[in-house]
């Protein structure tokens, strides 16, 4: 069993991480979410549902059951811990889950930008993010959601996916991986977006 004065670290990057989406935009105060293994690999850390992103601290952190899905300490967790339990589940390479609701990313992909072709012109982008996974528009916090994502996210050579209508969830060994994930697929966005909007690149 996991105690609470373990994971200091893990618990750490989690609370690190979510103050840095909200403070570079990608996510508001209580929109998306973070999860990270435990040391114990049956269990992982998540956000708490409707807590003020720029003000977590690490107690404030829920601990979840990989293989019962309870909740085994702290307050209530995120509503979207489904697709992070589902995803621990098929994936035992991953360590860390990012959710982010970010805004280039989304309006490049309306825009129809999110292209291979485009994507691997960057360095960054054919380094960290490999190809791109997309799951249609499903209801937040459900089971089908979660079920869509893990099944995306389970074949080879997906660390990324965009979930149509709400945001994107990287995954990585670390938070620091996934989060950079999440970060480069944003920043590719931006560029791609800006490109366009001077007739650099047709959409």
């Amino acid at each position: 069993m996991v105690k609470m004065g373990f994971d200091i670290e893990v618990r750490r990057s989690i609370v690190d991480a979510a103050r840095r989406l909200y403070l570079r935009g990608l996510n508001t105060t209580l929109s998306g979410n973070i999860s990270a293994r435990s040391s114990n690999r049956w269990y992982f850390w998540i956000t708490p549902s409707s807590y003020d992103k720029a003000r977590l601290s690490i107690e404030d952190l829920s601990l979840v059951d990989i293989k019962t899905g309870n909740r085994v300490m702290g307050g209530e967790p995120s509503s979207e811990y489904r697709m992070h339990l589902l995803i621990y589940r098929v994936r035992e390479d991953v360590n860390a889950i990012v959710h982010a609701h970010q805004a280039y990313t989304m309006i490049a992909y309306r825009a129809g930008l999110l292209k291979k072709e485009l994507l691997e012109e960057s360095y960054e982008a054919k380094t960290y993010l490999g190809e791109i996974g997309f799951v249609p528009r499903l209801e937040p916090g459900s089971w089908e959601l979660a079920e869509a994502i893990s099944k995306e996210i389970a074949r080879e050579g997906i660390y990324v996916a965009l979930l149509e209508g709400h945001g994107v969830v990287a995954i990585g060994r670390s938070v620091a991986e996934a989060l950079n994930r999440a970060e480069v697929l944003e920043l590719e966005a931006k560029i791609l977006v800006r490109l366009a909007s001077l007739g650099v690149i047709a959409k």
